[in-house]
């Protein structure tokens, strides 16, 4: 009976086993050669609540690498940036008397794949992506909170072992019968599988029957489970940071700010169709001049921003990108995913501004920890009587799921419009991202809806401003108004 069964097992792994020796082997993956152009400077904490607000990107010229820059640990370095600038936001506010009306939090994600990997741009943006959703968690967590807690404890203890009973020995006996003529038949085919296996067949003939009892068992666990919910609309990352450390591993993080103003503006401006009074006294920038200007920086903007033009006309201007994955010496190949590529980023920049506007979430997490210690006896049958076995163990025991689910749906926009698209190599690995930027400005959504009016628009030409906007390369952007939030 053991034989046979046995047997049948050993069948099914020696399939798994041929199958698993037919995969191909991973290929290796290409080492990576580090130049004198892989240069990184320690981006500078802001010391000002209007910096908290006003640069929310770092500069190309931040993220590049430094070979002897000493940075061990990306993930840690840049969770130590970001809560550090966040303390000093919040201190800052504090000073204000505003700190229970501005509210932060930060999330940090690494890349999944080594920058020689073809589709590391398309992980990178996924990076930036679960760490901006980290930061939406732990805001819905201050926004409404479930928890309930449950604790365990077993203790047990017997002295009478394990036996068998004369039912499991006629049963055996019975089986054994049995099984008999079918064993003979199938012994030669299953001596020769067992023997391509690398078991001795008299071995596996000789499996002496067993029977397994806890003798003690001490237990204790606690299972926690929290869910979160609630609308986290109006929240904007107005910081990031992205590092790369000596090796090779780049992480980031995202810093969101939210008030209930913010949420308050956002949703006069999607219910205003274009009627917006300026703010002379907030002029911000160009547009097409700040993003012309900025190109080399534009892959570290993330999400939505509030930004204010020359005259103080609020405008929302959306950040998507996207990896191109494609080999470099293939020219169409490039080309071809290039234009996928910005389809997929503005798509992003679209779904940046939905969730501005409108973004609900919940999220459940389940945390189970405990201690088992707990003594086994094991009585063993063969030829020559029984065996006795007693063994002892101790084991800590934790399991932890947590899930999230964010939904934002808008209708009826008029005026989204792409301000630019662009294409730069990421200083650290080479690799090419692509990006799209989506801007709404109240004049633009008055002249789309005169347009589809088939009426004669009025004058709607904006007074130049003295006021230079933009600037270089490698320089911290000032872009929001701390008075917005």
């Amino acid at each position: 009976m053991k034989k046979y069964f046995y047997g049948a097992v050993l069948f099914g792994l020696y399939s798994t086993c041929s199958l698993a020796q037919q995969a191909p082997a991973a290929a290796p993956e290409p080492t990576k050669i580090l130049t004198a152009d892989t240069v990184a400077v320690t981006p500078e904490q802001p010391d000002a609540v209007d910096d908290a607000v006003a640069a929310p990107a770092q500069t190309e010229i931040e993220i590049v690498k430094a070979v002897g820059s000493g940075i061990k640990n990306a993930h840690q370095y840049v969770s130590e940036q970001a809560d550090s600038y966040v303390s000093k936001r919040r201190q800052s506010y504090r000073q204000q008397g505003r700190n229970n009306e501005v509210f932060l939090q930060y999330g940090v994600a690494d890349i999944s794949l080594p920058s020689t990997a073809p589709d590391w741009g398309d992980a990178r943006t996924i990076a930036y992506l679960q760490a901006q959703t980290k930061a939406r968690e732990e805001l819905m967590g201050e926004l409404h909170l479930d928890i309930s807690a449950e604790v365990a404890r077993e203790s047990f203890r017997t002295n009478k072992g394990p036996e068998f009973t004369p039912e499991e020995l006629r049963s055996e006996s019975k089986m054994n019968a049995m099984m008999s003529k079918l064993v003979a038949v199938v012994d030669g085919s299953l001596n020769t599988k067992l023997t391509e296996l690398g078991i001795d067949h008299t071995e596996f003939d000789a499996a002496p029957m067993s029977k397994r009892k806890v003798m003690m068992r001490k237990a204790i666990s606690r299972e926690t489970e929290t869910r979160a919910r609630g609308e986290i609309s109006g929240a904007m990352i107005v910081k990031t940071f992205e590092v790369t450390d000596d090796n090779d591993n780049t992480s980031v993080a995202v810093v969101l700010s939210t008030s209930n103003k913010m949420k308050n503006l956002l949703a006069s401006l999607q219910n205003s169709k274009g009627q917006v009074v300026p703010e002379p006294d907030k002029p911000g920038v160009n547009l097409d001049h700040f993003l012309d200007a900025n190109k080399a920086n534009l892959m570290y903007e993330y999400g939505v921003k509030m930004l204010r033009d020359e005259q103080g006309y609020p405008m929302l201007v959306s950040f998507g990108m996207a990896g191109n994955d494609c080999n470099p010496v293939d020219y169409e190949e490039c080309n071809d995913n290039r234009d996928f590529a910005f389809i997929e980023a503005q798509q992003e920049a679209y779904a940046h501004i939905s969730e501005a506007y409108n973004l609900y979430g919940s999220m459940k997490t389940n945390v189970s920890k405990g201690s088992q210690r707990e003594k086994v006896q094991t009585l063993i049958k063969n030829d020559d009587g029984e065996e006795s076995l007693q063994a002892t163990t101790t084991k800590l025991l934790k399991e932890t799921r947590q899930m999230s689910k964010m939904s934002s749906s808008v209708q009826g926009l008029v005026g989204l419009a792409v301000a630019k698209r662009w294409t730069h190599k990421h200083p650290t690995s080479g690799r090419e991202i692509n990006g799209v930027v989506v801007a709404w400005h109240p004049q633009k959504e008055q002249a789309m809806r005169t347009f589809k009016a088939g009426k004669t628009p009025i004058d709607l030409n904006l007074q130049p401003s003295n006021r230079q906007s933009g600037s270089n390369q490698g320089a911290s952007l000032d872009l929001m108004d701390i008075s917005d939030f």
